[in-house]
């Protein structure tokens, strides 16, 4: 079930089994204004792009992290974009989405439970791709610990 809650940079929430998972909200504010039923937001980061209009999200709900991006205009050669949770000591991807068309937004959500990170921290990556497979764009969001 997709919500869309107009917020700063209009957030998104997408619901996932009985609560709703907060991955782009854009604010804790934002988040706790859902229903009941939802699960809370711990913690987020967000980093926006200016020039494709980009947004990446990461967000600590309980005890999992949760990735998404938005994109909102894509650069005429972007071929695609992945969203991808990365271990803040190690730099390598713990978990990633499938390489995504450049005109799908929301980005599908990339989740994994804390406890698969080095000092359970971690960061959001999106990168946009051309035809060839180069990378035309990346952006991150700063970390956030699991207490």
């Amino acid at each position: 079930m997709r919500r869309l809650f107009p917020a700063l940079f209009g957030a998104v929430i997408l619901a996932m089994g009985a609560g709703a998972v907060p991955a782009a909200a854009s604010s804790a504010q934002a988040a706790k204004t859902l229903s009941p039923a939802r699960a809370t937001v711990d913690e987020q980061q967000c980093s926006t792009t200016i020039n494709s209009d980009s947004r990446i999200c990461l967000a600590l709900v309980s005890s999992t992290f949760v990735g998404q991006a938005t994109v909102h205009r894509p650069p005429s050669n972007c071929a695609g974009y992945r969203v991808a949770l990365i271990d803040w000591v190690t730099g390598e991807a713990v978990a990633s989405t499938s390489l995504r068309p450049c005109g799908e937004t929301p980005s599908k959500q990339v989740t994994a439970d804390a406890s698969r990170f080095t000092r359970l921290t971690a960061y959001a990556t999106f990168v946009m791709y051309n035809s060839a497979g180069t990378v035309i764009h990346r952006s991150y969001t700063n970390p956030i610990t699991y207490p």
